[in-house]
């Protein structure tokens, strides 16, 4: 393609030479130089800045012919526009290779690292399929080596790629093939220890496919399920593992005439199980009778499920005493199966009623907590306006309320936290409602007060530390986080008020007894 756009652009400046010799006036001369400037300029292909070179410096020659002035000067003018934007156009292009130079060398760089680091690298070990026991003796070799060529396959497609783009990407050919010799010396330490590490898998994946087929090369006795799902899963890995060619087409052709092989012999088989059909048909006669009986049962409610399973569970222990075939164990299987349906769909509905009565209890709890919480909250904005004796008594009622509701964790917390916030306000009112005693009884009422603060005070502690402790951990979510957090801002006012009343009354005591 740049061969291309070099012939393309060649070819212009051909014919630029042509029409420059044509010309007759140094005017259109210069012109024909702008123009070609102009249009190179322009292009949406490459600029090669040889042509453009050439050509500004024949039109610079050009000014110093015999001009006229003011055609010198528009000329001269788009002259050295034109000049300033070639400079720029240079910049802007010397600016992307050295930016794509140096994305390349840190690519180079970090493969290296990335090398020298590689008994280190961390990758996920294949699983060897649990069909296929022959490997099993091997299992740690083909782990060990798989795991080895796909971090050398990762390193092998990283520097196919970087070859490719380096190719692709316009440089200076000296930088370009310091980076191409890099990647060489790279290659050098991936592609060898590759090659080795095939050899050794195929080699040693062979081995294990021989020695699986002449293990069981005499097919004494069938079913062969077993067999041809270790063939199937033994053509699986192969694809799976990184085997070169003549290891992968040997392995197949092998399975493949195993599998003929046991295809013939399941031939025979076939034959000698039509045989044992015949005498399955007469042991099929003596289960029917009581399968049949199951159903009718079933259908009619007339036992319950626990003893259609005991009867069912006798059945079974039946069958194994009996000489069946697998499709005939299957379909009594299916016949038992849709004989207790019906008492499972009427379980089933049963849990289904219990589900919903559930629910909608648990329903009924959600709007009676929710309706609480909203009289709580109404309280505690009306307490500073309420009576002593009203307030006390909507408090008890409340308490009455949250006892008989169902409620755990942060949400009884909550609850606990909105009384107990409403019976600070109770304590309140009664702290004010003492100051108004005899003095002579007031002490003693204070100090019944005090006891009962500092109470209240311990409590609030102790609840505040297990707040803390619920947050800290990690057992809630989002909005349960948030709910504890409030808790503990709650708590929080609560002791400062809790402890400011306490210093008021023992300032209080402190008078009387002065």
């Amino acid at each position: 393609m740049e061969k291309l756009l070099e012939q393309t652009i060649s070819e212009s400046y051909s014919q630029f030479l042509i029409d420059v010799e044509g010309a007759a006036k140094v005017e259109e001369k210069i012109r024909c130089s702008l123009d070609f400037m102009k249009k190179a300029l322009s292009s949406d292909q490459p600029l090669i800045f040889r042509d453009f070179w050439e050509v500004k410096r024949l039109c610079l020659g050009l000014f110093k012919e015999k001009l006229n002035s003011r055609s010198r000067n528009v000329f001269w003018a788009e002259y050295i526009e034109l000049s300033e934007e070639v400079r720029r156009v240079k910049e802007i292009l010397d600016e992307q290779s050295s930016f794509a130079q140096e994305q390349i060398d840190l690519a180079v760089q970090a493969i290296k690292e990335d090398l020298e680091n590689f008994a280190a690298t961390e990758i996920s070990e294949i699983q060897l399929p649990v069909e296929a026991k022959t490997l099993l003796k091997n299992g740690s070799q083909y782990t060990r080596l798989q795991k080895e060529l796909s971090l050398l396959n990762a390193f092998a497609g990283r520097l196919t790629a970087l070859r490719k783009e380096l190719i692709q990407t316009q440089m200076r050919v000296r930088h370009k093939n310091r980076l191409f010799e890099q990647l060489s010396a790279l290659g050098d330490k991936v592609f060898p220890r590759r090659k080795e590490g095939v050899k050794a898998l195929s080699e040693l994946f062979l081995s294990d496919v021989e020695g699986f087929v002449e293990t069981n090369s005499k097919l004494e006795k069938g079913p062969f399920f077993d067999l041809k799902d270790e063939i199937k899963a033994l053509q699986k890995f192969a694809k799976i593992l990184t085997l070169n060619t003549r290891a992968f087409s040997l392995s197949r052709e092998m399975l493949s005439g195993f599998w003929d092989r046991i295809k013939d012999k399941e031939a025979v088989y076939r034959c000698h199980r039509a045989e044992e059909r015949e005498k399955a048909k007469e042991n099929l006669k003596q289960l029917s009778p009581k399968i049949d009986t199951l159903t009718e049962e079933c259908t009619e409610g007339k036992i319950t499920l626990k003893e259609a399973e005991e009867k069912i569970s006798a059945i079974f222990v039946e069958m194994k005493e009996l000489e069946l075939p697998r499709e005939d164990v299957k379909e009594l299987r299916k016949q038992i199966s849709d004989a207790k349906r019906p008492l499972e769909e009427k379980e089933q509905a049963e849990r289904q009623r219990r589900k919903k009565e559930e629910e909608l209890q648990s329903k009924r709890q959600k709007e009676m907590q929710v309706a609480l919480f909203d009289q709580l909250q109404e309280v505690l904005n009306q307490a500073e306006g309420l009576p002593f004796d009203t307030l006390v008594q909507k408090w008890e009622t409340l308490v009455k309320e949250g006892k008989a509701l169902s409620v755990s964790g942060i949400e009884k917390a909550m609850l606990e936290n909105r009384l107990d916030s409403i019976a600070d306000h109770i304590q309140e009112k009664k702290w004010q409602s003492l100051l108004q005693e005899n003095p002579e009884e007031l002490t003693s009422s204070l100090q019944t007060l005090l006891s009962e603060r500092h109470k209240e005070k311990r409590k609030i502690k102790e609840a505040l530390e297990e707040h803390r402790k619920v947050a800290g951990g990690s057992s809630l979510n989002f909005e349960q986080s948030m709910l504890c957090q409030e808790l503990i801002v709650d708590k929080k006012m609560r002791l400062d008020a809790i402890e400011t009343m306490l210093e008021e009354i023992e300032e209080k005591l402190f008078d009387l007894e002065e």
